[in-house]
């Protein structure tokens, strides 16, 4: 049976919903830029009370830090507003290693730094996972590193499979692009967390105390955003102020919005 065609909405005033979740690349901002309508949306929601909270899939950063950039666009956000895929490629990292496994990390210092702390040993080789995320200083001599590990019997795990990102003025490819070329030259299948995987968009609902059916999504991809709000049974508002709507896509949101106004 063919999937019934998104709604278009001329106004997110148009649906009637107790809480929302949100991506932030290409829907609260791209690049350093706030997307047109967002604050002022989202300052709305805060002052009626209508609780939100942002995932994303984009592990260089700390929740606090996203929270702290948000902040700085002019929207009210603390730590605990903000899920990412960082966070939950490290608890994944808790639940099948043991602290002292060695860990190859491609991604930034912050990431690095956060898979210390949680007892794990930074290695070049002989570790138990290869964790990948997005790293703008990626290079051949990385994809070898990671390649030796992953053929020594390392685990491939990937914070997202984002394969392109929106910025200010175009695109960048994401750390979905840089986990894929792993894992084509190694022949192995990559463990990816975070969208479209449920588990992000669960740990939002519960901390927001919320039911799943009462709030919305609000993305910018399908394969990611779009399908793990449907994963979740979160109702799904594709926001057409980033990735371009993939029409060969089977996914397709319950409702499509031009932006927050």
């Amino acid at each position: 049976m063919t999937a019934p065609l998104p709604q278009r909405l001329g106004s997110i005033d148009e649906l009637s919903f107790a809480a929302v979740l949100s991506d932030l690349d290409g829907v609260v901002y791209r690049g350093e830029e706030a997307v047109p309508g967002a604050v002022d949306r989202f300052n709305r929601w805060q002052a009626t009370g209508i609780p939100y909270c942002f995932v994303t899939n984009n592990a260089e950063k700390s929740a606090e830090a996203f929270a702290e950039k948000i902040r700085g666009l002019g929207i009210d956000c603390g730590a605990e507003q903000v899920v990412t895929s960082g966070d939950v490629a490290l608890q994944y990292l808790q639940g099948q290693f043991s602290p002292g496994d060695g860990v190859y990390v491609i991604g930034s210092q912050s990431l690095k730094d956060r898979v210390r702390n949680l007892g794990f040993r930074l290695v070049d080789m002989g570790a138990a996972a290869v964790l990948v995320a997005l790293d703008r200083n990626f290079d051949y001599s990385m994809m070898t590193t990671a390649l030796g590990n992953i053929l020594d019997g390392a685990r491939l795990i990937g914070t997202n499979p984002d394969l392109i990102r929106p910025l200010a003025d175009g695109f960048e490819p994401g750390a979905g692009a840089i986990a894929h070329s792993i894992a084509v030259s190694s022949g192995v299948i990559p463990i990816f967390l975070g969208k479209p995987e449920p588990e992000i968009i669960q740990s939002a609902i519960r901390r927001m105390g919320i039911a799943a059916e009462s709030s919305i999504m609000l993305g910018d991809k399908l394969d990611t955003d779009i399908l793990a709000s449907q994963r979740a049974g979160v109702r799904s508002v594709f926001m057409e102020t980033g990735v371009p709507l993939d029409t060969r896509s089977i996914v397709r949101p319950d409702y499509i919005l031009a932006r927050l106004c």
